[in-house]
């Protein structure tokens, strides 16, 4: 975890603000590290799309991110159903369930779930560790990354 990987968050993506599961609507980087360490496995789950054929990135990065996050959830779901009764999912990416946040309530709050750069994840480290080279820049593949925590 590393405080500076949050800091992008605030200073570098466009949905900082704009919706109920990015900073600065959830938990500080403090707050999670203190959550984090009442759990003991990480799944890192890792899903690489073929973009080579895409003319627009940013639209085919909203799909291919839903969709990951909702076979991800799946996953979520099950480890709740096999007793693992705090399993809580790190999505791919900011929420975009809906078109637009309704930022004075979540309309869908059984899917809201934040991504892990926005509480410090270091995903490029975590990737590394695990002998996954996070590659930036490459218009030929997308890669979604979640992380499911359990106890």
């Amino acid at each position: 975890m590393e405080n500076r990987t949050a800091l992008k968050c605030a200073h570098g993506c466009r949905n900082y603000g704009e919706r109920l599961s990015c900073p600065p609507h959830i938990l500080s980087v403090e707050d999670f590290r203190k959550i984090l360490s009442e759990y003991s496995d990480a799944l890192l789950l890792v899903e690489e799309h073929n973009t080579a054929d895409v003319q627009d990135i940013l639209e085919a990065w909203g799909k291919f991110q839903k969709e990951s996050f909702h076979r991800m959830f799946e996953l979520e779901q099950e480890a709740f159903r096999k007793g693992f009764i705090y399993a809580h999912l790190l999505r791919p990416g900011p929420c975009n369930e809906c078109e637009k946040c309704n930022l004075e309530k979540c309309v869908k709050p059984e899917l809201r779930r934040f991504p892990p750069e926005a509480v410090g994840v270091n995903l490029q480290k975590v990737l590394e560790k695990a002998g996954i080279e996070l590659e930036f820049c490459k218009p030929d593949k997308t890669v979604c990354v979640g992380i499911l925590l359990a106890r």
